[in-house]
């Protein structure tokens, strides 16, 4: 019986080794699965033509103030040029110039990080403007845009944002997708879990 046992430990040793050496091998990681739509490259891509498209869009601001019955009637043009929506920096940069009634509003270059969007927006300019108007202390004013225009308003923490007119709903709506798609590839987005 000595024997026996001895015989079966003998036989069972290797095996066990052989088992624990298997065990011990590193074995890979499954593979990661495909990203969910187009490459940052791509996406990018998209967004800078579609912005560069829009050329200049020209529009008036037909104000009411509900108080008193004023109205008011602002010309507003808008163009945004040279767009660059750069996968590697995970950045956009263009250079705008914004009158108002032939007035310069806003003639320079900007530019901002994908990382820092904090969330995205699509509003009727209309909204916007009745919000401008109360922050300015004209919370009884209220705007109508013709032609209409609709805003996509890519917001960081704390901060208004850098916002796009486009004349058509669908797309700025196809705009902000694409900008979603952008910020959650450059690892942006809203941080907070509630």
């Amino acid at each position: 019986m000595k024997y026996i046992l001895r015989a079966v430990f003998i036989a069972c040793v290797p095996l066990l080794l052989c088992i624990t050496a298997i065990a011990q091998q590193s074995v890979p990681p499954p593979p990661q699965p495909a990203a969910d739509g187009p490459s940052l490259a791509a996406t990018m891509q998209f967004i800078q033509a579609k912005l560069q498209e829009r050329g200049r869009l020209n529009f008036a601001v037909y104000t009411h103030d509900n108080v008193d019955g004023k109205d008011y009637i602002d010309q507003y043009s808008s163009e945004a040029t040279n767009f660059v929506a750069d996968p590697a920096a995970c950045s956009i940069s263009y250079h705008r110039n914004v009158k108002k009634n032939n007035a310069v509003l806003a003639d320079d270059n900007v530019s901002f990080s994908l990382h820092d969007v904090q969330d995205l927006t699509v509003m009727p300019a209309e909204q916007d403007f009745k919000k401008e108007y109360a922050a300015a202390g004209h919370p009884t004013w209220d705007a109508r845009v013709d032609p209409p225009m609709f805003l996509v308003i890519a917001r960081k923490a704390g901060s208004q944002g850098n916002g796009f007119y486009f004349p058509s709903e669908e797309m700025a709506n196809r705009i902000a997708k694409a900008l979603v798609h952008a910020v959650e590839l450059c690892g942006g987005g809203n941080k907070e879990p509630f």
